[in-house]
């Protein structure tokens, strides 16, 4: 079966979603949505720059969010996603996240900074927040850190 690959930006006390304590649904997530594409220019053999495009979106909405970026990567059933409010910016509503379907999570490097970036994109949609300074500051000078869902249920 065909999976669809979507980035939720969750809060840091609902990690316990990676190792199967609790499950993602209802939600916001965001992936590589037509509308995406056609935004940012990209063709179908861009797959890989527009699903970073996505991950990098879902970092924004979670600092608005949630005051941090920590983005779950999942592989889930078509039938689950469904379309968001905000398709230009790959927005999409996610039914549910069963654990088995999360593959890795980004976050930012521990010690970074993202105080003033959150403080000032709280509760602002990814637009808002994407013209703010510091959010611009922190996306050129720190890079999300790719984390293996394994080590973290090893861990966890």
């Amino acid at each position: 079966m065909r999976r669809r690959l979507v980035f939720i930006p969750i809060a840091p006390d609902e990690m316990g979603a990676l190792a199967g304590r609790s499950e993602l649904v209802d939600r916001t997530a965001y992936s590589v949505t037509p509308e995406l594409l056609e935004e940012l220019g990209y063709g179908a053999e861009e797959t890989e720059d527009a699903e970073y495009a996505a991950l990098i979106l879902a970092s924004v909405a979670g600092l608005a969010a949630h005051g941090t970026r920590l983005i779950v990567v999942a592989e889930v059933d078509p039938a689950s996603v469904e379309p968001g409010d905000d398709p230009t910016n790959g927005q999409v509503w996610l039914r549910s996240c069963p654990p088995s379907a999360i593959t890795a999570w980004f976050a930012d490097e521990p010690g970074v900074d993202v105080a003033d970036a959150a403080a000032i994109s709280k509760g602002m949609t990814i637009d808002q927040a994407w013209d703010q300074p510091a959010v611009q500051d922190l996306l050129h000078n720190h890079d999300l850190l790719w984390n293996d869902v394994v080590e973290y249920r090893r861990e966890g």
